[in-house]
């Protein structure tokens, strides 16, 4: 749930191939939908938008669900080389949604962003 008390059904990118995929070559996202990156650890995450066709939110959260950073409406990488976003401190979770949307969900530094469900 996030902190507007809006509910998004997401996927899940666990292992390695699902993690550099994550949401590349997409056209659209439908409405409340995104991906979560669970990494099992608690170190910086960098992210680039390579082959991604559309502007994403990416938060980064600790393993409480708590924000550490959002990088709002993150533009696709058209040539390389691409850029890498994220913040020097390490997280271990990581939220990406369409851009424009966290502020739309209140979704700041410092909110929390709770998670059922997630297999």
């Amino acid at each position: 749930m996030l902190p507007s008390g809006a509910v998004y059904r997401v996927e899940v990118a666990r292992t390695p191939e699902e993690k550099t995929q994550g949401l590349m070559f997409r056209e659209s996202l439908p409405e409340k939908s995104g991906m979560i990156f669970l990494f099992g650890d608690n170190a910086p995450h960098g992210f680039w938008m390579k082959n991604t066709m559309i502007p994403l939110d990416i938060v980064w959260m600790d393993g409480s669900g708590r924000v550490l950073f959002v990088s709002a409406n993150t533009p696709p990488c058209r040539a390389d080389p691409c850029p890498t976003y994220g913040p020097p401190d390490p997280a271990s979770n990581v939220l990406e949604i369409a851009g424009g949307m966290a502020a739309k969900e209140n979704i700041t530094v410092g909110s929390t962003i709770r998670f059922e469900d997630v297999r």
